[in-house]
């Protein structure tokens, strides 16, 4: 108490004069407009600054969060979303235009690599989430790889950056299809075979899943045309491409369910058996 009348009765001067200060720009943005405007203008202005400093701040510390239910909400578009494609009458499927339903579970990168000559990606989903061996796994750029074995809580795939790695492709502008493998050599070129060098392929064209197999939804890009040249040695080109992924810093994916995939399969594993 003592000390609340030691600072009045030393500042008492300072104290009246902002008193007074304010009592004064309080009656002048009163009585008038233009004053006020210009007061509620800045005041404004000043409390959204600072809104949008500590928005900014509370943003960052909740990214891990905000990430997760974009994925999430990914997932629930891509789930209303229905392929369809037609097949060629030489397909062991069937001819008539088949209507595909796939299923997306999101998952989060836990381990990866890409110096290996087989290289594997570690997911946070399991048996538990309904993830089962030789599914498709995708990321919002492209295609990622293959799952090769599930334990109750994770799930390990092959990454598209494997020699054992084989997708089946199409070049989009042509729609001429190939397959697409690595060599083993620099891990950020992969190769496209089976295309033919009488194609009008040129470079930064893009290379597309084909749609044939139970694994991967038609037309999600998979890479851009960097280089080719005719092979004298056979009727295709040579060509390297570069994935639309970049797996070395992949963090979310979404594994892919084919509601048909145990029919497709069957169907293709009875024609090779006749």
């Amino acid at each position: 108490m003592r000390g609340i009348y030691y600072l009045l009765t030393r500042f008492y001067v300072l104290i009246t004069f902002v008193f007074l200060e304010i009592v004064a720009l309080t009656l002048i943005y009163k009585t008038n407009s233009y004053q006020e405007v210009k007061f509620l203008n800045t005041s404004n202005a000043f409390a959204g600054n600072i809104l949008e400093k500590f928005n900014s701040i509370n943003s960052f510390f909740h990214l891990g969060s905000n990430n997760e239910a974009l994925q999430e909400e990914n997932v629930r578009l891509k789930n209303l979303i229905q392929y369809q494609d037609s097949y060629p009458t030489d397909s062991i499927l069937p001819t008539s235009t088949l209507q595909y339903r796939f299923k997306y579970i999101a998952a989060k990168v836990v381990n990866n690599s890409i110096n290996k000559s087989i290289n594997y990606i570690t997911i946070d989903k399991g048996k538990k989430d309904g993830i089962v061996k030789g599914l498709g796994i995708v990321s919002s750029n492209g295609v990622v790889g293959i799952i090769t074995n599930v334990s109750e809580n994770f799930s390990l795939a092959m990454s598209v950056i494997s020699v054992k790695t084989q997708i089946s492709v199409r070049h989009q502008k042509t729609d001429a299809l190939g397959n697409l493998h690595w060599n083993g050599e620099n891990p950020f070129l992969l190769q496209v075979g089976g295309l033919s060098k009488t194609l009008p392929i040129k470079k930064n064209d893009t290379i597309v899943t084909a749609g044939f197999s139970s694994l991967f939804p038609p037309n999600i890009p998979v890479a851009i045309v960097k280089t080719l040249e005719p092979d004298e040695s056979s009727s295709f080109y040579r060509m390297d491409v570069q994935l639309t992924n970049n797996i070395n810093s992949l963090r979310y994916i979404y594994v892919v369910k084919n509601e048909r995939k145990n029919e497709i399969d069957s169907l293709e594993m009875n024609r090779i058996n006749e």
